[in-house]
């Protein structure tokens, strides 16, 4: 079966900065990396250094979704505007260093997917090698690095320390679609004949694709948590199996509609993955609920009553 695009983090600047302090500090030793605050006089292109090792980094966050193209031209985009200010503030840079030569800075984004970024850094590298600059290494050397660059227990305390978790997911695509229908005919059975008490015969093939999208969607969100917050994959995991206990033990709830059974269990479902993992966003909550109450349908627990 083939599933949707993967999720992906999405980012406000502060929290990514925090994210990569603790990341920062998983990789040179908590005591060995110093943050430069921006709001007096600017941050010299530079948010975290570490003297020890002679390296400096600057965090960057698209606003995320972007195509890769996109997400390539701003991350370049950056690295040219931060480096410049590296230069302007050498003298600066060379006090805070001790005098050492910076031998690595370093763009720490969320997502980095194609190489015109590194080709980029490469040129930056060679344009910074010539400028001969007392406050760089001979070698000095720029580079971009993502959260798979850290080990996983490291992404994965950083991200539990997250007020808030936001994951963007994609529309599947048609063929997406199709070519999960065409490896699903039992589950798709399933659906129709449900959902054609819900909406009736005319408009059930419509009600059937949404939950199918949903269905797909929901997954990559679950995949997304299992992989880069599992203590808050399981949180949320631990709430949907509760809720599908209770709905195979006592039925479902709402009243004697397909309507009113789908806004209670919506509701009570939501309800339960924001109580169990408070820092998963409510619109990320909806999606995992969307897309599991699919599944009951699609698998069972979950049935309406016939239509009088």
């Amino acid at each position: 079966m083939q599933e949707v695009t993967s999720a992906i983090q999405v980012w406000n600047p502060d929290d990514w900065e925090l994210f990569s302090f603790s990341l920062l500090q998983y990789r040179h030793g908590p005591l060995n990396v110093q943050r430069i605050p921006a709001a007096h006089k600017g941050d010299y292109g530079i948010d975290y250094y570490c003297t020890k090792d002679a390296v400096a980094y600057q965090c960057y966050s698209v606003e995320e979704p972007v195509d890769i193209a996109m997400r390539a031209e701003r991350q370049k985009r950056k690295i040219t505007t931060d480096l410049a200010k590296v230069i302007v503030n050498h003298l600066e840079i060379a006090k805070l260093f001790l005098g050492t030569p910076i031998k690595h800075w370093i763009l720490l984004a969320p997502l980095h997917d194609s190489k015109e970024v590194n080709l980029h850094c490469a040129k930056k590298t060679g344009d910074l090698r010539k400028e001969k600059c007392c406050a760089l290494d001979a070698l000095f050397e720029v580079a971009i690095h993502d959260a798979s660059a850290f080990p996983a227990d490291a992404v994965s305390a950083g991200m539990s320390a997250l007020s808030t978790v936001k994951l963007a997911i994609p529309h599947p695509s048609q063929d997406e679609l199709d070519s999960w229908a065409a490896g699903s005919s039992d589950l798709l059975a399933n659906a129709t004949l449900k959902l054609k008490k819900r909406v009736g015969p005319h408009q059930v093939h419509g009600a059937v694709a949404e939950s199918i999208k949903s269905f797909l969607q929901g997954n990559a969100l679950l995949d997304a948590l299992r992989t880069g917050s599992p203590d808050l994959h399981d949180k949320v995991m631990s709430a949907i199996k509760s809720r599908a206990r209770r709905l195979q033990f006592a039925g479902p709830q709402g009243g004697s509609t397909a309507g009113a059974i789908l806004h209670a269990e919506l509701d009570s479902l939501i309800a339960a993955l924001l109580a169990a993992a408070p820092s998963l966003s409510a619109e990320n909550a909806e999606q995992i609920a969307y897309g599991s109450i699919s599944e009951w349908i699609m698998r069972c627990p979950l049935d309406f009553p016939d239509v009088q």
